[in-house]
């Protein structure tokens, strides 16, 4: 295995703890603070910290921190499949470190900020998992837009990647979860012990992100 690589996989390991602990950790925080950042507080939490992970490491690996993403991009041609697995492994396992050190630091509070279907209001987990599914959809169709086709203005895709992020946290993350990544829920469910729910945010986003790969590979195609 040559550096660059490793290179990649480092980058990735980086940006999904960097996700996971600052997405997970608004949640957590708010519990902390009385509601002080609340759904808002976390969407553009969620937003930013990706627009600045693409921007760091986004020509290194593509920053895509997530496995979902990271399979679809496989299908459009945009990552080799030899790489997949390394990006799948770097990618759960800073999600699992990223989720352990806010258990550490934090403590077991607002269920460690994991992705849950809102129970309370009525959501069954059939309906976060069609949640899930449009989210992913949208966000990867998003990706394939504006940052995999060469067409796109490309310097902005790193701005409409991460408002699309944020907006969807936004609306459906008190809803349904929102977590469009299987490792983005991984860490919080491992600190959690309780993987009850975990299955709605490993097939919504694979599946939502396959169809937006491939509705993609539709609507812009030349």
């Amino acid at each position: 295995m040559d550096t660059k690589c490793w290179q990649k996989y480092v980058c990735e390991f980086v940006g999904t703890y960097a996700l996971v602990f600052f997405a997970a950790g608004a949640v957590m925080v708010s519990e902390h603070t009385g509601g002080g950042l609340g759904a808002i507080g976390a969407g553009l939490i969620s937003g930013l910290i990706i627009t600045v992970v693409i921007y760091t490491f986004g020509h290194i690996s593509g920053a895509h921190v997530n496995p979902a993403l990271s399979f679809a991009a496989v299908l459009v041609g945009k990552l080799p499949v030899r790489l997949l697995p390394g990006y799948a492994i770097s990618q759960m396992l800073g999600s699992a470190a990223a989720g352990m050190c806010l258990l550490w630091a934090v403590g077991g509070t607002a269920t460690m900020g994991a992705n849950l279907p809102n129970e309370t209001l009525g959501i069954t987990p059939l309906a976060a998992l069609l949640i899930e599914i449009f989210l992913s959809f949208f966000l990867m169709w998003v990706i394939c837009g504006a940052a995999f086709d060469d067409r796109a203005v490309q310097t902005l895709a790193g701005v409409a990647v991460g408002a699309t992020v944020g907006i969807e946290v936004m609306l459906m993350g008190p809803v349904a979860g929102a977590a469009m990544n299987p490792a983005r829920a991984f860490g919080p469910y491992l600190a959690l012990g309780d993987f009850t729910h975990y299955w709605i945010y490993v097939a919504g986003p694979f599946v939502g992100m396959i169809l937006g790969a491939l509705t993609y590979k539709f609507t812009h195609s030349t």
